[in-house]
C-alpha cells in the first residue's frame, strides 16, 4: 500500500511504502520540507493521508486507530491517554530511565532543549510500545545533549522498532 498526502495543489508526500520490522533504529532522512513530519504524523495516525492506509502490526491506523495507536510511543501523549494500568509506577519507571527524576517538580517549558526531549522520550516509551516514533529528536541541542539523546534512543531501540525523522546524514548513523 502506498501513501500520498498532499496540502492543496503541492505533494506533502506521494506514493511512499516500506516495510519495517525488528528492534532497531531507522531513520527517516530527507531535507527541510521534504514531508517527513507530514510522512509521521500519517503513520502515528495524527493526520489522514489523502490515500493509502498505514498498519502498525497489522492495525489499520485508520479503520482501527484505537488498536493501531496502542503500538506506538509518540511525543506528546501521556500514561493516562496510553491507559496504563498503574500510572505512577510507569511514569516513575520512565522518568528514571530518561534521567529527568530529579525534575519532577519543574515545569516543562522551565527545563532546558535537552531535558525537554528527554520528558518527550519518556511520553513515548511509558506504555512500552512496539514502535516509537521520534521526530527531530536532537534538534536545537548542543553538542552533549545530542550524545545523551542518541545514547538514550539507542537504549530504547533494543527494546523496540525506533523511527526518527532528521535532515542530518550523520544522524541516522548512530
Amino acid at each position: 500500500e502506498y501513501v500520498s498526502h498532499r496540502y492543496n495543489s503541492q505533494w506533502a508526500v506521494k506514493d511512499v511504502s516500506f516495510t519495517l520490522t525488528g528492534r532497531r533504529i531507522t531513520g527517516l532522512l530527507g531535507a527541510n520540507g521534504a514531508g517527513k513530519s507530514t510522512l509521521m504524523n500519517i503513520i502515528c495516525g495524527a493526520l489522514t493521508p489523502t490515500c493509502g492506509e498505514v498498519f502498525i502490526n497489522g492495525y489499520s491506523i485508520r479503520r482501527d486507530p484505537v488498536a493501531a495507536k496502542r503500538q506506538i510511543g509518540f511525543y506528546r501523549k501521556t500514561a493516562e491517554l496510553r491507559r496504563v494500568g498503574t500510572v505512577r509506577k510507569a511514569v516513575e519507571e520512565a522518568m528514571e530511565r530518561c534521567g529527568i527524576s530529579h525534575f519532577r517538580k519543574r515545569l516543562v517549558k522551565h527545563l532546558s532543549g535537552g531535558y525537554q526531549q528527554r520528558v518527550g522520550i519518556a511520553q513515548a516509551i511509558i506504555h512500552h510500545p512496539a514502535f516509537i516514533v521520534l521526530d527531530e529528536p536532537t534538534n536545537g541541542l548542543d553538542p552533549t545533549q545530542i550524545v545523551e539523546i542518541r545514547r538514550l534512543i539507542g537504549e530504547i531501540s533494543g527494546e523496540c522498532l525506533v523511527m526518527l525523522s532528521t535532515h542530518i546524514l550523520h544522524e541516522v548513523q548512530l
